[in-house]
């Protein structure tokens, strides 16, 4: 488990409204989960993070679920990214009543700390 730093870029695979997305998070932990499927091997990323309300607009871009590249930073400045171009995240917002919660679903072969 690592201590994440709460700006969060969003990097749509597709075309969408802005090329990059950025967030803010509350604090939070990201500790990839081993699995084993039929696939063989992987890490399960996913992760709910609660993030401040963003504009109507992005919510109604991100509301179906978009395809995307998250990346953050941890406290020692490394970057971590889950998803990438071939096997991307499936990122999705939904909003509450001061804030949103952005959903993370993603399988991964390799660990996003490498």
């Amino acid at each position: 488990m690592r201590e994440l730093s709460i700006q969060i870029k969003v990097t749509p695979v597709s075309q969408m409204r802005q090329e990059v997305y950025r967030f803010t998070a509350d604090e939070f932990n990201f500790s990839p989960v081993p699995e084993t499927s039929e696939a063989g091997r992987c890490l399960n990323c996913n992760k709910d993070i609660t993030i401040d309300l963003p504009p109507e607009n992005v919510i109604a871009d991100f509301l179906p679920g978009r395809f995307a590249i998250v990346e953050f930073t941890d406290t020692r400045h490394r970057n971590i990214q889950i998803g990438e171009r071939k096997l991307p995240a499936i990122v999705s917002i939904f909003p509450n009543l001061n804030s949103a919660m952005l959903k993370i679903e993603c399988k991964m072969l390799k660990s996003p700390f490498l």
